[in-house]
């Protein structure tokens, strides 16, 4: 009798228990997306014509989000080709400009099932969403302008054509069975972490369900 009161008295605490998340403003995956989409874009810049020259970056026309990798990145694709970063355009052979077209997410979302029903005033309790079938895909975006010159003369030594790239994150499920996540988001976070495709998607539908509470 004493097991049972115990047992049941334990029920009723477990079915108490909280527990707080807490999470950054942007989420990991949208910052995946547009990091990856911004690399594919700079790859597709051929740099080989400033190889081993002193280089000063000008970014002023630069305005777009995580621009700070978008600079870095670029720092590194020039210094892997032997450049020299300069501080001033006085310093260097070749001015390099970079100026972004778009940088960003879009994000698109289909569902079978009941939508989150709100209760009436003064209730602030809304009936959860109740997906059968949920699909979802998430899209990062960039696109670059890159022109160099030299410093001197102001010929043109690099006048390329618009660099531009996607990447994507996609999810689907099934009530009742395991969320499946697929593109080169998942692709690549698989490659370096190892992590599973379902714990991706759990863990991607599990912050967007609390963005909408």
């Amino acid at each position: 009798m004493r097991l049972c009161l115990l047992a049941s008295l334990f029920a009723l605490l477990s079915g108490c228990a909280t527990m707080k998340e807490s999470d950054t403003a942007r989420t990991g995956v949208e910052q995946l997306l547009i990091s990856q989409a911004t690399d594919h874009a700079l790859d597709k810049v051929d740099l080989r014509p400033v190889a081993g020259a002193k280089v000063f970056v000008d970014t002023q026309y630069l305005d777009c989000v995580d621009k700070n990798y978008v600079i870095v990145s670029l720092h590194q694709r020039l210094m892997a080709i032997d450049c020299r970063l300069c501080d001033k355009a006085d310093d260097a052979d070749v001015v390099l400009e970079i100026a972004s077209g778009a940088v960003g997410t879009d994000r698109h979302e289909l569902f079978v099932g009941i939508p989150e029903i709100p209760l009436p005033p003064p209730s602030p309790i809304a009936l959860p969403k109740l997906a059968v079938f949920n699909r979802a895909k998430a899209m990062g975006t960039a696109k670059f302008r890159v022109v160099a010159f030299d410093a001197k003369s102001h010929r043109a030594v690099i006048n390329s054509d618009v660099a531009l790239a996607r990447s994507d994150y996609r999810h689907w499920s099934v009530i009742g069975s395991n969320s499946v996540a697929s593109g080169t988001v998942p692709d690549e976070l698989k490659k370096q972490t190892g992590e599973s495709e379902s714990a991706l998607a759990f863990s991607h539908i599990a912050r967007k369900q609390s963005t909408e509470r």
